[in-house]
């Protein structure tokens, strides 16, 4: 049996290691004092270690926010996959997909402390994080959940939401009291979603 070479063990663990303490530091401190220096004392390597993973911030900051998008959609997947039925599917999958971004730890700070850095991504006419969950939503939603024709006005109304709810919280709709994201999803997804599908099948 091939054993497997010591610096792929040793380069991945010291890549995972820089990624988990520059979300330690986001969580902290949000972007604004996002240095490589403070990255490097963070994840206790030296700073000529850490530009061999990462040529400078802009780099490390885009492989960080890659991660945890990996990490967030496949969270929400994992939940999803645990229900047969559509109506279920959807408000479990849209409680775990408010919760996680709600409750990230860098993402809330980013948006307390320096809001403004996130804005092209966030906020834009061809924005990225309403693209991603756009079409996730649509990948997610099965064949036999919907017809063709409204899956895209539907996944948009989902990912919509998520986006508003997440960068305008509070209000009276109860969203972090104890199932309110599914309550939310009760009451304000799934009517939609039925509305769309018995529409679609008249035509």
């Amino acid at each position: 049996m091939k054993r497997r070479p010591v610096t792929s063990v040793v380069s991945g663990d010291t890549r995972e290691r820089i990624l988990d303490a520059a979300l330690q530091l986001a969580a902290i401190t949000g972007l604004r004092k996002f240095s490589m220096e403070e990255i490097a004392r963070q994840a206790k390597i030296g700073r000529a270690t850490l530009y061999l993973y990462f040529k400078g911030r802009d780099a490390l900051i885009s492989a960080l926010v890659q991660t945890e998008l990996a990490r967030y959609f496949a969270g929400i997947q994992a939940v999803i996959d645990r229900y047969d039925d559509a109506d279920e599917r959807l408000i479990h999958g849209f409680a775990e997909a408010y919760r996680l971004l709600r409750h990230h730890p860098a993402l809330t700070t980013v948006l307390r402390v320096n809001p403004e850095i996130l804005l092209p991504y966030l906020i834009a006419e061809d924005s990225l994080a309403l693209n991603l969950a756009r079409g996730f939503v649509d990948s997610a939603i099965r064949d036999e959940d919907m017809p063709d024709a409204v899956r895209a006005q539907f996944a948009e109304h989902v990912a919509r939401a998520i986006h508003s709810l997440i960068l305008i919280p509070g209000g009276v709709l109860g969203l972090d009291e104890p199932g309110g994201p599914e309550e939310y999803a009760r009451r304000f997804l799934i009517p939609v979603l039925q509305d769309l599908t018995a529409k679609a099948f008249e035509r």
